[in-house]
């Protein structure tokens, strides 16, 4: 070959390479771009799918400190009391001193409502927790005129050491106690008394005095609607 053909096969090589393409350069350049649009695919739905994510969290969050927390028990214990009696006064024998309870207007005077323990003449075993309503302005005495036909109610008072609560009275419509009140009778060592309705909510029983035995007398405002089922002592 002479040196005027070796020149110009060189020339044709160069040639060659300068319009042949970069076969790994141009497969890398294709990979690259067939994936470059599958993360911008992937991000099309991530982001969305962030931001639901965030917005349920919030709301679970938010439902969660708005919900009221539920009790694990139920407070006290029910309370299971007889249902009152009339007893008219003249077969009642007093144990101790009535105490008063609150004072409420009748149609045309007002009225004193007293609690105290008894027992019928005719019949010495059983104790009664008993309440009469008497005309305000003076003090308690059986031979007095009482309100309405109900009084006096009476109560069966449970054996001490049985029940938390010895005995109760719920006021009512035409009774010796207005609507609204309620008195109860609890063992000398037991100093607070709180009730509870069938909502839950609460009554705070107040100590209004002792009685016979050493009793304990509670008053307490109460729903008229909703008495009390639930008693809780200490």
């Amino acid at each position: 070959m002479t040196d005027l053909e070796r020149k110009l096969a060189e020339t044709l090589r160069e040639q060659g390479e300068e319009v042949t393409p970069n076969l790994d350069a141009a497969w890398a350049e294709q990979q690259r771009r067939q994936r470059r649009p599958r993360r911008r695919r992937a991000a099309v739905w991530v982001a969305p799918l962030a931001a639901v994510l965030v917005v349920l969290t919030s709301v679970l969050l938010t439902t969660q400190l708005q919900t009221p927390s539920t009790p694990s028990a139920t407070p006290g214990a029910v309370l299971h009391l007889p249902q009152p009696q009339f007893v008219p006064m003249s077969e009642l024998l007093g144990l101790s001193s009535a105490v008063a309870l609150t004072e409420f207007a009748g149609q045309t005077d007002r009225w004193r409502a007293w609690a105290f323990p008894a027992q019928r003449q005719s019949t010495t075993s059983q104790r009664y927790l008993c309440v009469a309503a008497t005309p305000a302005d003076k003090s308690f005495d059986r031979t007095l005129p009482e309100y309405g036909t109900k009084s006096p109610q009476c109560v069966v008072i449970a054996p001490i050491g049985t029940k938390a609560v010895l005995a109760g009275y719920v006021g009512e419509a035409g009774g010796p106690l207005p609507p609204g009140k309620a008195v109860y009778l609890l063992e000398s060592t037991s100093n607070d008394l709180r009730l509870y309705d069938a909502r839950g909510d609460l009554s705070q029983g107040k100590w209004i005095g002792r009685v016979w035995n050493s009793y304990q007398l509670f008053l307490a405002d109460v729903n008229p609607d909703s008495p009390p089922v639930r008693a809780e002592v200490s």
